[in-house]
């Protein structure tokens, strides 16, 4: 659920940015310090806070692991990223374990494959829920996927929102 802070008038999103190619998703996007603002919607700042992790969190001692699954409770989106051509491959292990960690609450938060067939395939398969968008994992196609995130996220917390209460 996304941060919301109404004394602010802010709302923050957590996005996870897994697989091998994650610095390429964010590069484009000209992050200040892992953050990207996006403007006013219904009175309140929105802006996206990406955390990066590699193919395989749990690998070696398993503190980027950890830190995901820390994340998880406050996690609002999520971008796979694999690269095969370049020999950046996902982790099916990784995927599954992902999978695990986010159900059975965050399984369907959404997400986004910046890579290939086959990680968005393993992914949907795993979550049960289709993804906002699929793109090859080129810089350009990094905001074809942003964009997609805001739309979904800001029609699930903005849409229920009730109005501001009228004073008599």
């Amino acid at each position: 659920m996304a941060a919301v802070d109404p004394e602010q008038h802010e709302v923050v999103f957590h996005i996870a940015v897994i697989g091998g190619v994650g610095e390429r998703f964010v590069e484009p996007l000209k992050l200040s310090n892992g953050e990207l603002e996006l403007g006013a919607v219904a009175g309140y700042r929105s802006r996206f806070v990406f955390k990066l992790f590699g193919a395989d969190p749990w690998a070696g001692d398993g503190a980027d692991g950890r830190a995901l699954e820390e994340l998880v409770p406050s996690l609002d989106g999520l971008v796979l990223s694999d690269d095969f051509a370049a020999g950046n491959h996902y982790s099916s292990s990784s995927v599954e374990r992902l999978s695990k960690v986010l159900s059975p609450l965050k399984l369907r938060v959404p997400s986004a494959v910046f890579g290939g067939p086959a990680l968005a395939e393993e992914w949907q398969s795993l979550s049960g829920a289709a993804l906002v968008a699929h793109v090859d994992p080129a810089a350009e196609n990094a905001q074809a996927v942003v964009k997609a995130l805001v739309k979904a996220l800001m029609r699930s917390n903005f849409r229920s929102t009730p109005p501001p209460p009228v004073t008599a």
